[in-house]
This record gives structure tokens, sequence and C-alpha cells, in this order.
């Protein structure tokens, strides 16, 4: 009898464990569904969000078929319609909207689903030799080169991402691929997910090759890990005078002012900084300035104007109290107004640009207008005005000097887009 009631026992207490195990192996699919679930779009939905669509285009936008033509404006308009036929899920709908509207080559009309959905974990970023890693962590290594991702070359993979960017030019399509490739939606969509892990081949700085699984992780983890990541990177010369946004210092060993600005922000702390720059400049007889817009997406371009009224040039003022050399740093994220800061800069020989080409045309589409597709709630961002800047160039805006990052730059911690400034000056 005592042996059956211990078997008795064992079986209820296997039976509790089993049960625990499958009431908290429900909470977590539950909380798993419930952190991103799939929603599902009817085609009367999508019809009408695409109808939205459209419409907005064509009332706000200066010209939506400049780039795809007429004919093949609506032939896609008809073609989608088509294709909208049977439910399918928002995500899915997305990246079929995202599709055509990136047919527009429009850099700021475009359209963003906002959730918690995971991210892949990696900061990368281009150098010469190829897709770079720039922080440690995960198994991967800083300066490693990204070969491969799931079964995809980068080539291809680049490729396929390129379909869903708004973009004028390939330097901007290869920028957001940074990003695009850490997102969940995308993953799944290149099918690199296995597992909740991406299995990422990469080669070191000898030329050996490995591969690494990284895992997915929660949103606010992922941008907590990339931000410092960031913090790190770009702020090995500058100190943070003033914001994380803008800032200076004064190099008088090599006789430089160095000013970051990452967003057009056109503040009254922003002025006021600009202004104690150039006093700061004037008072220690530094004869060189440079103004840092390499990880500045754009905003206000009204940020220009605090540089321009100190900077000499008889074509903008006649106000000048700076007169010395002026160096601008450029890259692939330097966008929008940003842009126009760049190209203000090139074209009235104001200075010198350095680093990389920027992300959209000097030409281009821009002053956006936001809404929400009514049935899906996606974002969508919209051009409503068209603005005509340099005649030097169509896709972007070339530095003077063109300095790309590399490998063993990224693995030295050295900034040699600024070291060529420097170089520039004692030149002189």
């Amino acid at each position: 009898m005592k042996l059956e009631r211990k078997q008795n026992k064992s079986r209820m207490a296997a039976g509790i464990g089993v049960l625990f195990f499958l009431i908290c192996f429900s909470w977590y699919i539950w909380g798993q569904k419930e952190e991103n679930p799939v929603v599902m779009l009817k085609p009367e939905e999508m019809q009408e969000d695409f109808q939205f669509l459209i419409d907005e285009i064509l009332a706000k936008h200066p010209d939506p078929a400049r780039n795809m033509t007429k004919e093949v404006w609506d032939k896609r308009i008809a073609e989608i319609k088509n294709e909208l036929d049977s439910e399918k899920s928002t995500s899915d709908f997305y990246f079929i909207l995202q599709e055509f509207v990136a047919e527009m080559e429009d850099a700021h009309t475009g359209l963003v689903m906002l959730d918690d959905r995971k991210r892949l974990p990696l900061l990368l970023d281009w150098t010469e030799e190829g897709w770079t890693v720039l922080e440690s962590g995960y198994g991967v290594e800083k300066g490693d080169l990204i070969v491969r991702l799931g079964g995809m070359e980068v080539d291809e993979i680049v490729k396929d991402l390129g379909k869903f960017v708004s973009a004028e030019n390939p330097y901007w399509k290869r920028f957001r691929a940074n990003f695009l490739i850490k997102d969940e939606y995308y993953l799944k969509k290149l099918s690199l997910i296995k597992h909740n892990h991406v299995v990422v081949t990469v080669e070191n700085i000898q030329g050996k090759k490995r591969k690494v699984r990284i895992p997915l992780v929660n949103k606010d983890v992922a941008d907590v890990q990339i931000s410092d990541a960031e913090d790190n990177w770009y702020s090995s010369y500058k100190r943070f005078n003033d914001s994380n946004t803008f800032g200076w210092s004064l190099d008088h060993e090599n006789d430089l002012g160095y000013y970051y600005l990452h967003a057009c922000d056109d503040t009254r702390e922003y002025r006021k900084s600009v202004s104690l720059f150039f006093k700061e400049v004037k008072r220690d007889g530094i004869e060189n300035i440079v103004i840092d817009l390499r990880k500045n997406p754009g905003g206000d371009s009204a940020v220009i104007d605090a540089f321009i009224n100190h900077i000499h040039s008889s074509k903008i003022n006649n106000f000048s109290n700076f007169t010395g050399n002026t160096f601008v740093l450029i890259s692939n994220n330097t966008f929008s107004s940003a842009n126009m800061f760049a190209s203000v800069i090139q074209d009235n020989n104001i200075g010198i640009l350095v680093g990389e080409p920027t992300g959209n045309a000097p030409s281009s589409f821009g002053e956006g207008y936001g809404t929400v597709l009514p049935n899906s709630q996606i974002k969508l961002s919209l051009s409503t005005k068209e603005f005509i800047l340099s005649t030097t160039y169509k896709e972007a805006i070339y530095p003077d000097y063109l300095v790309p990052k590399t490998r063993e730059s990224i693995v030295s911690n050295k900034d040699i887009q600024l070291e060529k400034v420097i170089e520039l000056i004692k030149e002189n």
C-alpha cells in the first residue's frame, strides 16, 4: 500500500508538473502572440487603404509619376489592385505598397510600420572592403566583414532590400540596408530567420571565415545596445559641449575648430552654440573649421543660416567674422536638409567637402507631410515640394576628396576622414 501511495503521489506530482509546464508554455505562447500579433486585412480594407494612398499622393506630391512614366504608374496601380484580392497580413500588405512607393524614386516619400518587433543586434556600415561590423558582440568582432546571412550573399541581400527603399541614389539604399537587415519583418521577408536566430558568415581581418548564430532580441534591448555602440563610434574625437545632436571642440595642435551637427534642429540653443563656437575660434586665432554632417539625416534647413552668417563669402553675406578655411564632412547618411547644407557650401565655393557621397540628390522632392492609412495604420510620409539646388551633380553631392572608411580604420578607431582634413590643413 505504501508503495502504491508513493506511486500515486509520483504520478500526481508528475501530472502537476506537466500541467504547470503547459500553463507556463501557454502563457509564453500567448505573450509571444500578444507582443506582436499577426493582423490580417480583408481585401476591401486593403483596397480602401491603397486608394487612400493614391489619393494622398496625387493631391500632395509635386510629380509622382516622373520617374516611372504615366503609363507605368497606371499599370502598377492596376496590378496592385488585382493583387489585393485575398486576405493578407499587415506586413505582406506593407511590402506590396512600399515596393510601389519606392518606384517613385523619392527618398522623402515612404511607408513605415511601427511596433515592437524584434531586431538583429548588429551595428554595421560600409567600408572600402564591404559590409563591416562596427562593434563586437554576439560572436562577431569589430572589423569583421559580412559575407553571407543565411544562404544569401551580401550583394543579393542589398539588391532585394533595395526594392523596398525609397531612394534617389544607390548610396542611400546601401545605408538603409544597415538598418533594414536588422528588422524582423525584413529578415522574414528574405527568409533569413531560423529558430529566432540568423546564421551570419563573417570574415575576420586575417581573412578567416566562420559562422555565427545571432539571436533576435527585443526592440528596446537592441535600441540601447545600438545607441551605446554608435555613441562609442562617433565620440572618439568630439567632446559633447552642448548635446548629443550638436556641439564643438577646439584642436589647437592642428589649428582646427570642430563642430558636429547630427540633426537639423534650428533651436535657440543651437544658434547660441554656433555663435559661441565662432567666438572661441576667433579668440584663439583658429584658422580652420570643420562641420561634421556625417550622421545628419536632415530636418530644418534654417540651421544653415547660423553658419553662413559667420563664414566669409561675399556671395552670401557681408557680415562675416571668420575668414579662414571651411571643411565639411559628409557621408551616405548626410540627407535632406543636411544634404542641402553641403550643397550650399560646395556650390558657393565656401568650403571643401571630404568623405563619401551623400544620401540623396541635390535637386529632389521634400517638405514632408505625414498621415496614416485608415485600416492598416501604416504610416505614410509624403513629399509636398520640389527643391532645385545643385546643377553640378544629379544623384548625390560628391565630396571634393573621396575618403571611404576602411576595415583597418574601424579596428584601430581611426577617423581617417577627419585625418584627411588635418592633412589638407598641414599642406597649406
